[in-house]
């Protein structure tokens, strides 16, 4: 929308008004209308009805108010035509809830430097261009504040951090910790590393609060206690995923041995934390926890778009420790992907369930991931385990694939085009579309005569092979 503004300035010298004029001229080329007495004040107008209506009218956005000796001298003594718009203006500023239409500009400074500015404008912000040297920066600001479009424009309200929404009933250790770290990568990006070690610290010693010891050998009773322990631990485990949000990002450089090394941690879970403290320790839940933990970690992985960091993840060499704290060479990460005996019996028997971790942790999965992408997370890893490591005594199965309303994921059925495939194809570990062509064919080939892989014996759900749902033929065929 245009704007329109009208200058209000006491005549004095040719020289002044010649300067007012030019002033207006150069406003109006810079796309501001301007209304001024030489061109709108039409002989047998009254000259004070036509001061207030330029005043007061809601078409005039701005008024400019030329500053000069002497409109000082006439405003504060309130002489002629200026003294009757000081008038008119002096009630309008102090009454109008819009002040800033009223825009003093120096023109003139006095013997000794100081801006020349009438008493009820002295306190108000002004535009100098009283001096040749500065008159252009002067103008700038001027045009800019009349067409409302500020050199550093104010920035837009944003997103309350989470870190302040979140905490009001997470009093966590951890969470305190990811608040502070979440600040911290705002303000210094380079802490990544240091700041991410210190939250995984925390949570790998808070983990042991949720050690699970049933009171009972009941199936019923202890599947109810161990289900209840897995809830128990679902604050935590929210920051560990808000965690992963944050640091995955793939602006950041996060160390992936950081993660590596907190997987590592696993089986020293299998065991009590301390020896002989009684109650009839289970291993289930912990086994279940970093299960879930790292499909929840290539699910950020993957809606983040860091498949850089997820491949790192999927091929690198994991050194657990056994029960005895020995290593025995890196393992992969199937290692994580365990049979969780007592949950599986529970839900069974209790919820006749094909399978217990998948219908728990579907059942309960964090509101930050979408099902989609947790499931898809858990069918790469899978078919990831059957292209390399197939050979392996672990494998990974996925056991949230039947909570899936369709065999189509549009992650695989993208391949087709080349730029999704250049950022995906580190989830292969593969440099091209060819040598992905090559390891999917030679994986079809090996497994000819293969049978579907089924939840459960003779069950009639199946996971689909790997080559069913990509299309080998067009794989980067597209932009």
């Amino acid at each position: 929308m245009q704007k329109k503004i009208f200058i209000s300035y006491s005549w004095g010298t040719n020289e002044h008004q010649e300067w007012v004029l030019n002033l207006a001229k150069r406003l109006m080329n810079d796309g501001v209308e301007v209304a001024l007495d030489k061109w709108d004040l039409q002989g047998g107008h009254d000259v004070f009805e036509f001061m207030e209506s330029m005043v007061k009218s809601e078409d005039i956005s701005k008024v400019l108010i030329i500053c000069d000796k002497n409109y000082q001298i006439k405003s504060n003594n309130r002489d002629g035509g200026v003294g009757a718009e000081t008038q008119i203006i002096t009630p309008e500023i102090f009454s109008n809830q819009k002040q800033e239409k009223f825009i003093p500009v120096v023109a003139e400074r006095d013997e000794n430097g100081k801006v020349i500015l009438p008493i009820y404008l002295a306190s108000r912000k002004y535009f100098d261009l009283s001096k040749e040297e500065y008159f252009e920066d002067g103008y700038e600001e001027l045009l800019r504040n009349i067409l409302e479009a500020p050199a550093l424009p104010k920035p837009k309200v944003g997103k309350i951090p989470s870190y302040i929404t979140e905490s009001s009933s997470n009093n966590n250790q951890t969470n305190f910790i990811l608040r502070r770290l979440e600040n911290q990568l705002t303000k210094n990006p380079e802490k990544i590393n240091s700041s991410s070690k210190e939250f995984i610290e925390i949570f790998l010693d808070n983990l042991w609060n949720y050690e699970f010891k049933s009171t009972s050998r009941d199936i019923n009773v202890f599947g109810v206690e161990l289900v209840n322990n897995l809830h128990s631990y679902k604050e935590i485990r929210e920051d560990f995923i808000q965690f992963l949000e944050i640091v995955t990002k793939p602006e950041f450089t996060l160390d992936v041995d950081l993660l590596i090394n907190f997987f590592e941690q696993a089986p020293k879970y299998d065991k009590p934390r301390e020896l002989g403290n009684g109650g009839n320790q289970t291993p289930d839940n912990f086994k279940v926890i970093f299960h879930e933990l790292f499909i929840y970690t290539i699910a950020v992985c993957i809606k983040n778009t860091n498949y850089v960091l997820a491949g790192d993840l999927l091929y690198s060499g994991y050194y657990y420790e056994d029960d005895y704290m020995r290593q025995d060479g890196a393992k992969n990460y199937c290692y994580l992907c365990g049979y969780h005996e007592n949950l599986q019996t529970y839900y069974s028997r209790e919820f006749n369930k094909v399978t217990g971790f998948g219908d728990f942790v579907i059942a309960n999965l964090s509101p930050r991931i979408n099902k989609m992408t947790f499931i898809l997370a858990d069918t790469i890893c899978h078919y990831i385990s059957e292209l390399h490591f197939s050979s392996s005594y672990v494998n990974w199965f996925p056991l949230t694939h039947l909570y899936k309303l369709n065999n189509d994921f549009d992650f695989f059925k993208r391949l087709t085009s080349k730029r999704h495939f250049e950022k995906v194809k580190h989830i292969f570990k593969v440099s091209d579309e060819n040598e992905l062509k090559i390891v999917l064919n030679t994986y079809k080939n090996k497994n000819s005569q293969r049978e579907r892989i089924r939840y459960g014996s003779g069950g009639f759900n199946h996971i689909p092979f790997i080559d069913s749902v990509i299309d080998i033929t067009k794989i980067a065929t597209e932009r």
